[in-house]
């Protein structure tokens, strides 16, 4: 049974067991203290307070706990004159408080926006007008990842944004994606993935994303964890239980408290304590494209021990052809608490499944948005993550927290793509016929038959062999055949008739070696054959011992190797599998053991070995048997001499008479004339499917501890940190075929039999990797108020990190997986397949036999694809960061604020494994009038990053450094109203992004500087009936340094395919004295001031609503984003239309003199499209219905007007493009490749939907009893 899968099912048992446990508790408790708030409050009413409240007049004891707590509490004098309330201490959420002192004195609260209202609890006037005593509430935040330390958000110096429980529940957002979108400023999303659990959400230009390659710059925190993935940062936000959540806060800009990688902000979340109260929330959503969603939680305490646990069940469809997704999500919390002190130990388990398919051009977008351009694209992530946590009040003033965490995350994806490179020759796999040479194998013993003929015969001076008596016998009829003087060892002399050493036998000098100097000194004694066994007779010998002669087990394995791989030792400079071995022979000096089977001929060119006893034999092969009936039509193509496969051939359209390859790629150049784009392409036996499967394992664990010091004008704390990470990535790819849907599947049987990497058991694994890293850290925080209306803030953090990474890389990385060929073996073995005993021609195999296919992998010298072994390397990063920022109370209803900081970030395991080494090495032929060229390391070695698929290379990045400063106001215009102003900018030195600097090689490289900067406004408020909320954001994202970019989709790149052999002035520059190779083909220049893509100038969000009565509310949410450019438009300059055609260089074959030349030519390009996505406005529409106290009606309309827009987009070409010259396959594939359209790839919004809910929320009574 899978592991996982029985963990999921445990935990699942463990939380129905908690659930229906919090449950009955509720219940029973219910009916014993009817003094509650409704679960649903305001996240102010959950924050833990210590409390201690003598038992005094019940006004006191209200306007004593406001003020402790900044709690807001109104109530009218006359109600609470002559009462008395309990004596209340210890540590609890304010919602307890106020429960416990209000007990037994018949009033309760009502709560509206965060504030309490007390009034007599058998009042059933919800209007009613109160003689109002008034504590003014004020919202405390932890800031930092640890609570303890408490601020309001009027002593933050920063546009501090929340989402409270309620308005997530409200919101009925699926993704945190989504919510952030909807709700706050100056966010963003890109949906690459194509899947709601997957987008990318870009926050002041920053971005938190799951997707690996992408420059991350948002610290994500889940109750003090930091949950970006070691592996690359990555955000997983399918792994974030959203009904568990009671608050969601974004501290903006480079707050150093929150850590490393905090550059642009850091969001933090809690989760929900059964110290909240006693809960029981569920609600089932059903809808559009087969989406349904069970969520529950529930919790409870009983004033010292607390539990709450949730779920989160969802499964659709999707929108999109072949998009289905599952999502599950478990919650558990267990807490105990004391006066001083809490201590809790929580537990969530994701299990998901997610399908993204990407990006769909926009032409294909244009005929159908719910189609895909190439499936599946599955993602499986597993999370099992503990938490213990705890804090102490050590005083009213200090308290401690702390907690430590272990999070074990997994990852596993296959995707598909189409397969770009598809170059290459149409085979034949000769089904029903004889193509290969075959020859005998009558004994099966993996080698064809053979005479073994021994040179241990006496020989005269002139080699005629000598009978016993001395005689010559050289007539195979005469009688003195079966007498022949035949040794015993190479060094001793035959005998004669009587026993003695043969006179007649001759010594003779020993043959010379390579250098004209003899093999051994002195004279040897001369030996020839038997006449009988000729080494020149090709047909089964009669004579005993001969045929299929028994060989020493040396040379026999020693034969068997090199016949396995006699096809690869045919084309590489040196073997894997010797084809000789032992000294040379003194008789003839050829080399003592050799067996050297030559494909090109189709014929075993020496085969012989050495005795034990020192006489050489010589192996006369077998004729081929089946040579009368091999089909006479076939060709085999060569390739530098060497068979690569039964070539389909044409005849020629310019030589009469002469027959060509046909290309499978249509595109390719024409061999006589240069032309390219002309021809069809082949479609029996293309891959047209890239598949590839990842694994990427990641643990987690740490700690921190934090020191609180709570006092009237000193808000102090310092803590520390220590987090390590361990890290593995595996990938491999394979070839397969796009069926009609355009599903990719490995079809090893249908594919031209020349590719190796045919399915996942031949899949092409160019890198794997490991990494560590450990980061220990120190900070602090002073928030000062010398004056009542002034705060000034004060924060450092020091921060030390080691990464250390193992990579076994590949050169090969640079080559995709059709490349790697299958070699054809010109011949094969032929049995005896009916038993009679003879190997005819007809036994022979047909077509092109599996096992004759010899693999290139693993043999270092096949096209310098070779491996290198591990390489470890450690790198160390050191940052201090310091902010500083100051609060001013100018009026009751106007705060303004303004700070500074700095962050860091260090390059992630990833990022360093991808790293560009710049280190100049010589170019192999590249010359500038004699002088060497000298290039980059990681691209003379072709190491480079091809994510999801491949790593390399790992030199030293600089970690990226920010600064921010911010000024802003905030307020409210009446009680109801609160506004906000901000301006900010964030510059980064040393950015990270992944820079492709030639076509298929990429590196995360430091670009040098980038700049965001904007501006946020908004307001929020009630009257009346009417609930509403606008937020506006200008977000100004730029490149503030010049760098070149691959971007070979960009109408802007280069065109030119320089040679490396033959370079022109524009084609090197001087660095430090060196000649370094530069070329621009498929490059853009990316200069300062450009933008970056993804992130649009304008952003802005609405959200109304309207109680129409007080069971039925109606709600409206926009959604505007203006338009940004796709990836690969970086330099902000490609545009529609033509395109210029490629200058390439190209092999044009003379058929008069047989020789090739090498030209230029052009390759034409069909027109592009555009490079941004449009702005766009979405609505959305909810509405809901109380049908009791406890159970909600609901009905979502997401795009209620069915906009069509894409929030994200890339360049590419179309390779489903309609046909002029190509061959289209059943996918819509075109098998010429100049055809293929240019194109935005477009990540589209969903288009309208809609949903049902139905909620329940266990609440006898919304106030106390």
């Amino acid at each position: 049974m899978d592991i996982l899968g029985a963990v999921h099912k445990t935990i699942l048992a463990i939380v129905v067991v908690c659930v229906c446990w919090i449950f009955v508790q509720f219940h029973v408790e219910a009916a014993e203290l009817n003094t509650k708030l409704p679960a649903d409050q305001d996240a102010v009413f959950a924050v833990p307070v210590t409390v201690d409240i003598p038992s005094q007049p019940l006004a006191a004891a209200l306007n004593q706990l406001g003020k402790s707590t900044n709690l807001n509490i109104a109530f009218p004098s006359d109600l609470v004159l002559g009462k008395t309330s309990p004596a209340v201490k210890g540590r609890m959420s304010r919602k307890e408080a106020l429960q416990r002192i209000l007990a037994n004195s018949g009033l309760a609260a009502k709560i509206d926006e965060g504030n309490a209202y007390i009034e007599k609890a058998s009042s059933g006037d919800k209007n009613i007008q109160l003689d109002q005593i008034s504590v003014r509430a004020k919202r405390s935040y932890d800031v930092g990842p640890l609570p303890g330390l408490g601020l309001t958000k009027e002593e933050i110096p920063g546009n501090v944004q929340s989402i409270t429980a309620r308005e997530i529940k409200e919101s009925h957002s699926l993704s945190i994606a989504d919510l952030m979108n909807s709700k706050l400023q100056s966010v963003s999303v890109n949906d690459y993935q194509g899947n709601p659990f997957q987008m990318d959400v870009n926050y002041r230009g920053f971005t938190a994303s799951p997707q690996l390659g992408t420059a991350q710059g948002i610290s994500v925190f889940l109750d003090g964890i930091r949950v970006n993935e070691p592996f690359g940062d990555v955000v997983n936000w399918d792994m974030i239980p959203m009904n568990a959540l009671s608050s969601l806060d974004i501290f903006p800009g480079s707050n150093p408290i929150f850590g490393l990688g905090t550059l642009g902000g850091a969001l933090t979340m809690r989760t929900k304590s059964g110290f909240d109260g006693k809960s029981l929330d569920a609600e089932v959503l059903a809808g559009s494209y087969g989406r349904k969603q069970l969520q529950i939680s529930a919790g409870g305490n009983n004033g010292v021990i607390a539990g709450f646990a949730s779920g989160n069940f969802f499964l659709e469809d999707g929108w999109r052809d072949n998009s289905p997704s599952k999502v599950n999500q478990v919650f558990g919390k267990a807490e105990w608490q004391n006066e001083r002190a809490r201590l809790g130990l929580s537990m969530l388990y994701a299990g998901n499944k997610l399908t993204g398919n990407g990006l769909l051009p926009e032409q294909m977008a244009a005929e159908n948005r719910s189609q895909v351009y190439t499936s599946p694209d599955e993602s499986k992530n597993d999370l099992l993550q503990f938490q213990l946590s705890g804090i102490w009040d050590v005083s009213d003033t200090f308290n401690i927290s702390g907690m430590v965490y272990h999070r074990n995350s997994k990852r596993k994806s296959r995707s598909t793509d189409v397969n770009n490179d598809f170059e290459g020759y149409a085979t034949d796999r000769a089904t029903g016929r004889q193509v290969l040479a075959g020859f005998q194998d009558i004994n099966k013993d993996g080698l064809p038959d053979y005479n073994n003929v021994a040179y241990n015969v006496a020989a005269d001076i002139n080699g005629n062999p000598l009978d016993k008596n001395g005689n010559v016998c050289f007539d195979p009829n005469d009688p003195c055949i079966n007498n022949l003087a035949i040794g015993t060892d190479f060094g001793t002399r035959a005998l004669d008739a009587f026993g003695n050493p043969l006179a007649a036998q001759a010594e003779v000098a020993p043959a010379n070696d390579g250098f004209g100097n003899p093999v051994v000194p002195g004279n040897i004694l001369n030996w020839t054959y038997d006449p009988r066994q000729s080494p020149f007779e090709f047909t089964a010998s009669t004579q005993p011992g001969v045929f299929n002669g028994a060989l020493s087990d040396q040379f026999y394995q020693f034969a068997l190797g090199v016949w396995k791989r006699k096809a690869l030792d045919a084309i590489t400079s040196s073997t894997v599998d010797p084809q000789a071995y032992g000294g040379l022979h003194p008789s003839n000096g050829f080399t003592a053991n050799q067996f050297k089977p030559n494909p090109n001929s189709n014929s075993i060119q020496g085969a012989n070995y050495t005795d034990a006893v020192g006489f050489y034999h010589e192996l006369a092969i077998l004729d081929v048997a089946n040579l009368a009936i091999l089909d006479p039509s076939y060709r085999q193509l060569f390739v530098g001499g060497v068979p690569y496969g039964v070539a389909v051939l044409q005849p020629s359209p310019t030589v009469p008479g002469d027959f060509i390859p046909i290309a499978r790629d249509g595109g390719q150049a024409d061999i006589y004339t240069g032309t390219r784009g002309v021809n069809p392409g082949y479609i029996d036996g293309t891959p047209t499917a890239l598949i590839t499967n990842t694994q990427i394992d990641q643990i987690g664990t740490g700690g921190s501890l934090q020191l609180n010091w709570n006092l009237d004008q000193h808000k102090f704390m310092v803590g520390g940190a220590i987090n390590k990470a361990d890290a593995s990535y595996k990938s491999a790819e394979y070839l397969g075929l796009l069926d009609s849907k355009r599903n990719g599947a490995a079809a090893p049987d249908q594919l031209g039999y020349e590719f190796y990497a045919r399915d996942k058991d031949h899949a092409i694994s160019l890198n794997d990797f490991k990494g560590d890293s450990i980061t220990k850290s120190l900070y602090a925080s002073e928030t000062w108020a010398p004056t009542k209306n002034l705060s000034i803030t004060a924060a450092a953090r020091y921060n030390y990190t080691t990464i250390s990474n193992l990579l076994a890389v590949n050169r090969s990385s640079s080559a995709g997986a059709g490349t790697f060929f299958n070699i054809l073996d010109a011949f094969t073995l032929c049995t005896d397949t009916n038993n009679n005993g003879v190997v005819e021609g007809t036994e022979c195999p047909t077509g092109i036999p599996t096992e004759n296919l010899i693999s290139p992998i693993g043999n270092e010298d096949f096209r310098n694809r070779s491996l290198v072994g591990d390489a470890r390397e450690t790198f160390h990063y050191r940052s201090f960061n310091p902010a500083l920022g100051a609060t001013w109370q100018a009026t009751e209803a106007l705060n303004i604020y303004s700070n500074w900081n700095r962050g860091a970030r260090t390059p992630t395991v990833i990022e360093l494994g991808c790293a560009l080494d710049d280190t100049l090495i010589p170019v192999e032929g590249a010359l500038v009038n004699g002088e060497q060229v000298y290039q980059e390391r990681s691209i003379v070695q072709r190491r480079n990053c091809n994510l999801p698929s491949t790593m390399a290379g790992d030199p030293y990045l600089k970690q990226v450094r920010s600064e921010t400063f911010e000024v802003g106001a905030r307020g409210s215009w009446t009680r109801y109203i609160e506004w906000n102003a901000s301006v900010y900018r964030t510059d980064l030195q040393d950015d990270i992004y992944f820079v492709s600097v030639a076509p298929s090689r990429s590196f995360f490289q430091n670009i040098g500087d980038t700049r965001r900067q904007g501006i946020e406004m908004g307001f929020k408020g009630k009257i009346g009936k009417a609930s509403f909320g606008l937020n506006y954001a200008l977000t100004d994202a730029t490149f503030q340094s010049a760098f070149r970019l691959d971007s070979p989709y960009n109408s802007s790149a280069g065109t030119v395919i320089p040679d490396p052999t033959n370079l022109a002035g524009n084609d090197y520059k001087v660095i430090d004295g060196k000649l370094v190779y530069v070329s621009d083909y498929q490059k853009i220049k990316v200069k300062s001031g450009n933008r970056m893509p993804g992130i649009p100038l304008h952003n802005l969000n609405a959200n109304f609503s309207y109680e129409l009565t007080d069971k039925w509310v109606v709600g409206l949410n926009a959604v505007t984003h203006s338009s940004a450019f796709v990836r690969g438009n970086e330099n902000n300059k490609h545009k529609a239309g033509p395109v210029p055609p490629t200058i390439a260089l190209c092999n044009l074959f003379d058929p008069n003199t047989g020789t090739t030349t090498q030209v230029a030519c052009e390759v034409p390009h069909a027109n592009y499209r555009g490079g941004k996505t449009p702005g766009y406005t979405v609505f959305n529409f909810q509405t809901s219905y109380k049908l009791s106290p406890e159970w909600t009606f609901g009905l979502l309309i997401n795009n209620l007007f069915d906009k069509k827009y894409a929030s994200a987009g890339r360049l590419g070409l179309n390779a489903f493009s309609p046909s002029i010259n190509g061959a289209i396959g059943t996918s819509g594939f075109n098998y010429n490749s100049t055809e293929w359209e240019g194109a935005s790839f477009l990540g589209l919004g969903a288009p309208r939907s809609a949903y049902v809910t139905l909620t329940y929320q266990f609440k006898p009574d919304e106030s106390f009893d």
